[in-house]
């Protein structure tokens, strides 16, 4: 059971819960060729609702849609080693309205998501001690995504990345987010829109979007008690 808007919740009325069936059926693959930890999962998805909630641009908030059903996989996987660890998944999924056979708005056909970091004792030492580095690499990609009137929004793919040198109780590294500095569109809306440009409003469709994060670049020090 999930949380509904309070609007529907009205006084000797039914209120409308959602009622959803969903199937699953996977595989994992757990193995360790040549030292190498390796972890493989293979799923698939079938998810039905009868009454699912809908992002309305003209509300502002989630309002009760038609049925609606999603068919869709996930790929996932870790492999680790001594000196790099990587984890990576891969989700599709089609998604659409059971009366129509329209998509869903705002849902992806397709994530990416891939962690990796590599690690290791310097050849060198400060003050006797051990220097350990690491570094690490997350890519996001994020497929179109299904809007009103037919329209679709853009890929977002983004780069994070960070480096770090730990010498006993102490850490000093450096993290870097949208690390090419794309322009991306973090949200994508398709609706009439009119902000008093001129003294007849219109009612032509058009695009709205919030703009993603620029690259961010954060210093960090860190001290282990």
């Amino acid at each position: 059971m999930r949380s509904i808007d309070p609007s529907y919740i009205t006084q000797d009325v039914k209120t409308p819960f959602a009622s959803i069936r969903s199937y699953d059926a996977g595989i994992v693959y757990e193995g360790k060729p040549g030292d190498i930890e390796t972890v493989i999962r293979l799923s698939g998805f079938h998810t039905h609702v009868d009454k699912d909630l809908i992002f309305s641009e003209s509300v502002g908030r989630n309002v009760l849609a038609n049925g609606t059903t999603r068919l869709g996989a996930s790929l996932s996987g870790r492999v680790t080693s001594t000196w790099f660890d990587n984890n990576a998944s891969v989700t599709v999924v089609k998604s659409s309205f059971d009366d129509t056979g329209l998509l869903i708005p705002y849902v992806p056909d397709l994530v990416v998501r891939t962690d990796s970091v590599v690690f290791g004792e310097m050849p060198w030492t400060l003050n006797d001690k051990t220097v350990v580095a690491t570094g690490g690499v997350g890519i996001t990609l994020v497929g179109p995504r299904a809007l009103p009137y037919g329209e679709r929004s853009d890929t977002i793919f983004t780069i994070d990345a960070s480096a770090n040198l730990k010498m006993d109780r102490y850490t000093l590294g450096v993290e870097a987010s949208n690390l090419l500095d794309t322009r991306y569109r973090l949200g994508e809306f398709n609706y009439a829109s009119d902000f008093h440009s001129q003294s007849e409003p219109t009612l032509a469709i058009a695009r709205q979007f919030t703009a993603g994060a620029p690259r961010t670049v954060l210093v960090k020090l860190g001290v282990t008690l």
